[in-house]
């Protein structure tokens, strides 16, 4: 039987959290298991609490906003993957939100259906991006973008590279597992390696590392519809 993919709802709007608790307790495999009104009061409850797979936290609160709980939460909780959400949305503080951790960033004008899907391909992938954010990333990724380095000690190897370039392509762990003929916990394990040795804190920061390291186009970044 399929594991339900549990999901943190984190908003000071009480109305907000019981309409989306409704609508995603109601679809196949999703339950929500917590609710907080801030993230100080997310964070207090993870305390006590089973780590949920994915939140979806709004970004504007009192007591610990999005932009304040995120970098906490991928510090204590690195397998706890993020969806920022902003009635304040604008498409140019993706690439501040994956730098602080965020695997997805939302409209809160999105579509419940769409919000479906989102959540299953950021569990899936680890990442969600649109094609608008896409444009936008390809515009903040430039050649005059300050790179990051790896020291020699910490090249990545010649498989590394390949796994990262079909993470680029937003294949799964298991599709890229088949592609490359190895099972998926090497997969996860080539990606825990990246994610040391190039210091991001998730997918989605793989993709922009791998872009200012010129690994990949930023043309090339595939988009799911």
């Amino acid at each position: 039987m399929k594991k339900n993919i549990q999901i943190a709802l984190i908003d000071d709007d009480s109305l907000i959290v019981q309409l989306l608790t409704d609508y995603l307790n109601k679809i196949t495999n999703f339950e929500v298991s917590i609710t907080a009104n801030s993230g100080n009061a997310f964070i207090e409850k993870l305390k006590i609490e089973p780590t949920p797979d994915i939140v979806i936290i709004d970004l504007k609160m009192n007591d610990g906003n999005g932009l304040e709980t995120i970098p906490t939460l991928t510090k204590s909780y690195p397998n706890l993957k993020i969806i920022a959400l902003s009635s304040y949305y604008k498409p140019s503080f993706m690439g501040h939100l994956l730098k602080v951790g965020a695997n997805a960033f939302l409209s809160k004008e999105t579509d419940k259906e769409d919000l479906v899907n989102i959540i299953n391909e950021v569990v899936e992938k680890g990442h969600y991006f649109s094609a608008e954010q896409v444009a936008i990333l390809r515009d903040q990724i430039s050649h005059k973008t300050i790179q990051a380095q790896v020291y020699k000690k910490e090249k990545l190897s010649i498989r590394e590279l390949e796994v990262l370039k079909l993470i680029c392509q937003q294949l799964t762990a298991k599709e890229i597992a088949e592609k490359l003929f190895v099972s998926t916990k090497t997969v996860e394990a080539h990606r825990s390696n990246l994610l040391l040795k190039t210091g991001v804190k998730n997918t989605a920061g793989l993709i922009i590392y791998a872009a200012q390291q010129q690994l990949i186009n930023p043309n090339d970044f595939v988009v799911l519809d």
